[in-house]
């Protein structure tokens, strides 16, 4: 359990806290939706209003991450967005595709969508059109995924960060800086199993000593590709969940937990191990836990 010396970032979309101190806010919980197959806007509006109960209950702080596939669901999954997210909601956008990504940055600037908008993700990959429309339609925050394909050990993350491994013309941070972008989250690239994945946990308090930003990735990725669990079917949603752990125990703001459906154990898991970290950083550090933390939800 850490406390940190640089002075940490807390930043805030749609009265959603994210940063800080160990045990000082809780740890934001990002839900995938519409990874598979066509939207089914039904089952979505269900699976979502059970994540927000869950974050009531708990005080863990829910992303609806919305995993946009092709151009041709952009409007389908925008008014979902737009008709059922509560007004204040935060949300995030997930999509792979460079000219898909820029059509869904208009649709949102459309629908006066991009103050509650968390855009995920910039990294490496980033191309003109994406960083020309990133400039014109500008989210509220962004997630830098500081993924180094020449060092997957946390100096590498760094290096990205700070030059780009000179596979970008600079280095991740100025490159969002420069588009605008204000709010930063650091995602240190959770990837497959034996590829240096430890150090996506690893480099979370390495990067939030040396920048002060708030920082978590999806370890949840390497539970997915773990191909020896399917030994273990009944245990394998359990071990996804859990591992969600190791970012609050490192020192991190937000676990992009997996599909949405595994919130019902991810929500209580991750809390429980937030009022763990409360009481020792509250009883070492003195640092005092926010009123909405599961520590004053739940005792």
């Amino acid at each position: 359990m850490f406390s940190f010396t640089k002075e940490q970032e807390i930043l805030e979309i749609s009265d959603t806290k994210i940063g800080g101190q160990p045990g000082m806010y809780p740890t934001v919980l990002f839900g995938g939706m519409f990874f598979k197959g066509e939207p089914d806007c039904e089952i979505a509006e269900k699976y979502l209003n059970n994540m927000l109960d869950l974050s009531k209950k708990t005080g863990n702080p829910a992303i609806p991450d919305f995993f946009i596939r092709k151009e041709e669901y952009i409007e389908e999954i925008t008014n979902f967005i737009e008709r059922i997210l509560p007004e204040k909601q935060p949300f995030s956008i997930d999509v792979t595709d460079p000219q898909v990504k820029v059509r869904v940055l208009e649709c949102l600037h459309e629908k006066n969508l991009l103050s509650r908008t968390i855009y995920n993700s910039i990294h490496v990959g980033i191309t003109d059109g994406e960083r020309e429309a990133l400039t014109k339609y500008t989210p509220e925050m962004a997630i830098i995924v500081a993924f180094n394909p020449k060092d997957k050990s946390p100096d590498g993350k760094i290096e990205v960060l700070e030059n780009g491994a000179h596979i970008t013309d600079i280095g991740l941070l100025d490159i969002s800086k420069n588009l605008g972008i204000k709010k930063i989250l650091i995602d240190t690239a959770a990837l497959a199993p034996g590829d240096n994945t430890g150090a996506a946990i690893a480099a979370i308090p390495v990067i939030k000593e040396e920048y002060g930003l708030p920082t978590g990735c999806a370890i949840h990725n390497v539970v997915e590709k773990s191909k020896w669990l399917n030994d273990f079917e009944s245990a394998r949603k359990t071990v996804d969940a859990s591992s969600n752990v190791n970012i609050s125990l490192f020192g991190g703001d937000f676990a992009i937990f997996g599909p949405i459906g595994n919130a019902d154990i991810v929500f209580p898991t991750v809390a429980w191990q937030d009022i763990l970290i409360s009481e020792y950083t509250e009883n070492y550090f003195g640092i005092s836990p926010d009123e909405h933390h599961p520590r004053r939800k739940l005792f």
